[in-house]
């Protein structure tokens, strides 16, 4: 279980992001864990620019989402600690028809750890 470090070069970690199995999409998305069963999904809607937390499973983890902008920063995180059949929204705002590149996963909130192994595939979606 490795901790995710804001010290990681954003641009080249979007990057490689990108070319590690990430898609690209043209309007609403959804991504979930890693494994089987999903324990964690992020969805985003384009309109309102507004991501959903969802946690999925009881194993103790909370699910999070991390998030990059086309400013350069990121990853920024949205946590649901909320348990097992909760979701978390977050209602962002960013310009239209500007790109955000996101990836579901779980993690400990209370040290703000994320399980990178849990990390699902990354996906690039618009506003």
């Amino acid at each position: 279980m490795t901790v995710l470090r804001r010290s990681v070069s954003v641009s080249l970690l979007v990057g490689a992001l990108l070319l590690a199995g990430g898609a690209t999409a043209s309007a609403d998305s959804e991504r979930c864990t890693s494994g089987s069963g999903c324990a964690g999904r992020v969805t985003f809607a384009s309109y309102g620019e507004v991501f959903k937390v969802s946690d999925q499973a009881g194993d103790g983890h909370s699910a999070v989402a991390l998030y990059w902008l086309p400013d350069g920063t990121g990853p920024h995180l949205v946590w649901n600690p909320n348990g097992n059949g909760t979701t978390v929204t977050a209602n962002l705002e960013f310009a239209e028809g500007s790109w955000v590149t996101y990836r579901a996963c779980l993690g400990e909130y209370g040290p703000r750890e994320v399980l990178q192994n849990t990390c699902g595939a990354t996906i690039t979606d618009t506003a």
